[in-house]
């Protein structure tokens, strides 16, 4: 049954996450940063547990300087491909299956928290907002860019990489620019990585409420 912890938890997949078949098991993982994404890992374990009904574990690869969540689990795993999830490298054409349409927003908040970037610019001594969201796969981009303007949110897709690191392939970016963009995507979507809702406060605090 999809619901918003489920839109959610398919939005974070969209990021940083990962089906794969090693064998008879069916893996779900999740990966963040070592130093920076602890709360937030927290924060997915616990969200994990309430659509799985099982305890979750995040385990500390120091080694990688990464955290994981990996469960071998073939009911979440079934049901995230369902949606239309992918096996393996996300590739290319990866989007939102239409069957999240009606919780397009929550997919959305769980891709920002895993691979999204809250930035804080400064032009000539002018401070302001940007938001970013990266991705080889630009229909993912597209739909999401189009979802925020739906909702009174102005974006554009670029060309941030004509080859990506990892592979051949363009990296694009959404880039959301501004004040008013950002208050506008902190009441729509939210922001459910700690550290981005810690730099909306910072920013609110220190260059909207003052």
């Amino acid at each position: 049954m999809i619901n918003k912890g489920v839109a959610l938890f398919y939005g974070l997949l969209l990021g940083d996450g990962c089906l794969s078949k090693v064998g008879k098991h069916n893996f779900v993982s999740i990966v963040g940063n070592l130093k920076t994404d602890e709360m937030s890992m927290i924060k997915i374990s616990i969200l994990i547990e309430k659509v799985r009904n099982k305890p979750v574990k995040v385990y500390k690869r120091e080694k990688y300087g990464k955290l994981e969540i990996c469960i071998s689990d073939k009911s979440l795993f079934e049901m995230i491909n369902g949606l239309g999830f992918p096996i393996g490298k996300k590739g290319t054409n990866l989007c939102i299956a239409p069957a999240l349409q009606g919780f397009i927003k929550d997919v959305i908040s769980g891709y920002f928290a895993t691979d999204g970037c809250f930035l804080i610019i400064n032009n000539n001594g002018i401070k302001y907002p940007r938001l970013e969201f990266s991705s080889i796969a630009r229909p993912l981009l597209l739909q999401v860019r189009d979802v925020l303007r739906n909702n009174g949110i102005r974006g554009e897709v670029y060309v941030s990489h004509k080859k990506n690191f990892r592979s051949n392939n363009p990296l694009y970016r959404l880039q959301i620019n501004g004040k008013a963009n950002m208050i506008k995507f902190k009441r729509e979507i939210g922001f459910f990585n700690s550290k981005h809702a810690d730099k909306f406060a910072f920013f609110s605090d220190n260059f909207i409420n003052k």
